[in-house]
């Protein structure tokens, strides 16, 4: 943070502290609104009846039955936000590992089969040798690209 914006932000809280100082002054030299005695002539308070009772029972319920689900729903999302992600975290790494064992046979096939493709008499080993080619490089994507994502997401 700059000076100038330091400089405000300090300002205005200290003009409000000041403005709230002065408020909680001013109201505690007022005079008291109801006098001294009108305070104790006052009826005492009459305990709740039965029907008030429920009532006010049946409200503080209400709230407390707002306010649990409330809870549960920031419960749910800090509890299930992180294991899904962790999960498609740990499925993109999973199929990464399994591309890459794939990519991995066809390499074997592709070294066996390299020598023959080059001969001119073979054109059926050629296509088959390409073919591998194709598969060999299609499941290496595939693999990196899912290791790529499984990093992406876990660093979120």
């Amino acid at each position: 943070m700059d000076r100038v914006r330091f400089g405000r932000a300090l300002g205005y809280g200290a003009r409000h502290a000041a403005q709230s100082l002065k408020k909680a002054a001013e109201a505690a030299n007022a005079p008291n609104p109801q006098p001294a005695s009108a305070r104790h002539s006052a009826e005492p308070v009459q305990p709740l009846t039965q029907p008030a009772r429920v009532a006010h029972r049946v409200v503080q319920t209400r709230r407390k039955v707002a306010t649990t689900k409330t809870h549960a729903k920031t419960l749910g999302r800090s509890v299930w936000s992180p294991l899904a992600q962790f999960s498609s975290v740990l499925w993109l790494q999973v199929t990464g590992t399994f591309f890459t064992l794939l990519a991995l046979f066809l390499s074997e096939g592709l070294w066996k089969n390299h020598a023959s493709a080059l001969l001119p008499w073979h054109t059926h080993a050629a296509r088959i040798f390409y073919l591998q080619l194709l598969a060999f490089l299609a499941f290496t994507y595939f693999a990196i690209s899912n290791f790529v994502r499984a990093h992406l997401r876990g660093r979120r």
